[in-house]
C-alpha cells in the first residue's frame, strides 16, 4: 500500500521517525519556489497578515529546507536539537550528500501557474507509486 504524506517534515525527520524502518520505502519531494516568488505569494495570499520578521523567518526556513534536501550535513541541528528523544537521528547523520539513500526530489514552482505545479507533483507521485526505495 502506498501513502502520500503531505507535510512539512524534511527527509532527516522522516528517516529518524521511530516507525521509518517499518516502511517498505520512502520517496521525498520538496516543492519549492524562488524567494521573491515566495514573498510575493505570501503577500498576495495572506494580504499583509505577516510582518517582515515572520516573512523573513518563513523564507529562512525554506532556504534551510533547500540546503537540507541537498546535503544531510547542512545544519542538522535545526531539526535535531530539542527534538523528541525517540527520534533515531543516527540513521542518517553520518551520510554525505553523495549517499544514494539521501534523495529529495526538487520541484521548483517559480513562475508557474498552480495547475502547472500540480501537474508536476502528480507526475512525480505517479513515478513513485508502487516503487520501494529502501532505507
Amino acid at each position: 500500500m502506498d501513502l502520500l504524506l503531505s507535510g512539512n517534515s524534511p527527509l532527516g525527520e522522516v528517516l529518524a521517525a521511530p516507525s521509518a524502518p517499518l516502511l517498505n520505502g520512502i520517496a521525498v519531494c520538496l516543492i519549492d519556489v524562488a524567494e521573491q516568488d515566495r514573498r510575493d505569494r505570501v503577500a498576495t495570499r495572506d494580504g499583509g497578515r505577516w510582518d517582515q520578521a515572520a516573512t523573513d523567518a518563513f523564507c529562512g526556513w525554506a532556504a534551510w529546507r533547500r540546503g537540507h534536501a541537498r546535503d544531510p550535513s547542512f545544519r542538522p541541528d535545526v531539526i535535531i536539537n530539542g527534538n523528541w528523544p525517540e527520534m533515531a537521528w543516527h540513521r542518517w547523520t553520518t551520510w554525505t550528500a553523495e549517499d544514494p539513500r539521501w534523495r529529495t526530489h526538487l520541484i521548483d514552482t517559480s513562475g508557474q501557474s498552480l495547475s502547472a505545479s500540480v501537474n508536476q507533483v502528480e507526475r512525480w507521485t505517479a513515478r513513485h507509486t508502487g516503487q520501494a526505495d529502501g532505507l
